[in-house]
């Protein structure tokens, strides 16, 4: 999304801007989603006003939400997931096939190993009640890594599968302690539950499409190593701010946490006549 300087504020702002009116009657999900899709788009200049029905009302507890650490946290270990999944679900069949397995062991494949990340989210989801979400989120990112990292290499085929079927619950063992993070955040800005897992569901879908079309032409163009580089990376980068510890929270560096006496990461509201601004 190209930017531009709004005015004197410094304030890098995009040349598209989110027109709240069209959210003049909508219902909180859709206000979830299209507001969701828009910051995914790379939209950070919204233009909404007390005159363009419920915007406002819709809108108001969506914005601290974004900026809560916990839900952003929340929202990016969902996203995750997604990214993985998108990138396995395009190359390892493809892989297993590529090794001589047939079309029952690339789905037994992923059969097995969703029926083997159900029983491991109840222990993860207890290990974060009991540890905090950063204990298990480090664990499923590390295995995620390795995983990332033998995909593209293994053989012969009964040694893949038997790695994905491992490996594969690593990215839907996050799913547990990013919706604990993320309905208390939710919990203590006031936000509906429902929004909560709307943007969860946004965050899912939008990292799972993204990786699915990217993972096949970067593929194409290079190699299959590369995304599963790239998703190394990213688990990678994710597991270097994950701080653990007693009473402390996920943290994580994403472009909406803005520094202390900063406004240049806000988004930006267009003036009404009596010159002020709305929130």
């Amino acid at each position: 999304m190209k930017t531009r300087r709004l005015g004197r504020t410094g304030h890098q702002s995009s040349l598209a801007v989110f027109g709240a009116a069209a959210l003049w009657d909508a219902d909180p999900e859709t206000a979830a989603r299209v507001f969701g899709a828009a910051l995914d788009a790379g939209v950070n200049h919204l233009d909404v006003a007390p005159r363009y029905g419920r915007a406002q009302e819709l809108l108001g507890p969506l914005i601290p939400a974004v900026r809560d650490r916990d839900v952003a946290a929340g929202m990016w270990l969902t996203m995750l997931p997604g990214l993985g999944f998108g990138v396995l679900d395009v190359l390892a069949p493809l892989r297993i096939s590529a090794l001589g397995g047939s079309a029952a062991i690339i789905g037994g494949t992923f059969l097995i190993s969703a029926a083997l990340e159900t029983g491991l989210s109840p222990l993860a989801g207890r290990l974060s009640d009991r540890r905090g979400p950063a204990a298990p989120v480090q664990l499923s990112l590390t295995a995620a890594v390795v995983l990332s990292l033998l995909a593209p290499t293994l053989a012969p085929e009964f040694v893949l599968v038997a790695a994905l079927i491992v490996g594969m619950p690593s990215f839907g063992t996050m799913f547990a302690p990013a919706m604990s993070l993320l309905s208390g955040g939710a919990d203590r800005l006031g936000l509906n539950q429902g929004l909560a897992f709307g943007l969860a569901n946004l965050a899912w879908a939008s990292g799972q499409a993204v990786a699915a079309g990217a993972t096949g032409a970067i593929a194409q163009a290079t190699s299959d190593l590369i995304p599963y580089v790239l998703l190394a990376a990213t688990c990678l980068g994710t597991l270097a701010v994950v701080r653990p510890g007693p009473g402390r929270r996920l943290i994580t560096r994403l472009a909406w946490s803005r520094p202390t006496g900063t406004r240049s990461a806000e988004p930006s509201t267009r003036a009404e006549p009596s010159g002020r601004a709305n929130e």
